[in-house]
């Protein structure tokens, strides 16, 4: 069987977590760069992967899937190893619930809105500290969610068991807590907090810390 292959860099968020879960699963893979800044995801090779020019995009013995949810659970089905998602219908919901709330509403504030501005200001325009205010607000409000849906977190999102909505959750804390609004919001975030410090101890966190 071939090894899959995932396509983007692991400075993508979502990227990221797709390696993560290969990593978590044991899967043998081979990863190609598809570099950002210079528009290679805009490629007419890569829209043949991804016809909306998005990462990552991921094959499997021909095999071709793009959406990171859809990958994480194809990798889940299709390879040996300690299932990522829970056996238990609640947990399963509460771990696929996180994931929507962090698509749909925490990943751009987070990311696009904090991080992005305060780590890559652009010298030709003052920083938008109004929009950074705006993006904090937005962001620790579904970060709060995110921790009212939390089960048992002994120590990860839905119970002893990691999911891949931690994985896809912790690529977004990392960069975020790059920032100094993302640490103040985790001090008012404690069950994130506590669940961002065990998250940091895994190998397939430390094995993928972008560079």
């Amino acid at each position: 069987m071939a090894k899959p292959i995932v396509y983007g860099p692991r400075t993508s968020v979502y990227t990221r977590a797709v390696l993560m879960a290969l990593l978590e699963k044991k899967v043998p893979h081979d990863q190609v760069h598809v570099e950002m800044d210079d528009n290679a995801h805009r490629a007419p090779e890569h829209l043949k992967r991804h016809p909306f020019g998005m990462l990552p995009a991921f094959e499997h013995n021909g095999f071709m899937i793009y959406e990171t949810v859809p990958i994480l659970t194809y990798i889940d089905d299709a390879f040996p190893g300690t299932r990522l998602m829970p056996g238990d219908i609640h947990r399963r919901t509460r771990a696929a619930q996180i994931m929507s709330v962090i698509n749909s509403y925490a990943y751009r504030p987070l990311v696009w809105g904090i991080f992005v501005p305060r780590t890559f200001p652009r010298p030709d325009r003052i920083v938008d500290e109004a929009a950074i205010g705006e993006a904090v607000k937005t962001g620790e409000h579904a970060l709060k969610a995110i921790e009212d849906l939390m089960m048992n977190p002994d120590p990860f999102l839905v119970g002893r068991q990691i999911s891949p909505a931690d994985l896809l959750l912790e690529c977004v804390v990392h960069y975020l807590d790059t920032t100094p609004e993302g640490q103040a919001m985790l001090t008012r975030l404690p069950k994130i907090a506590a669940w961002h410090a065990a998250m940091q101890l895994r190998p397939s966190v430390n094995e993928t810390v972008p560079q």
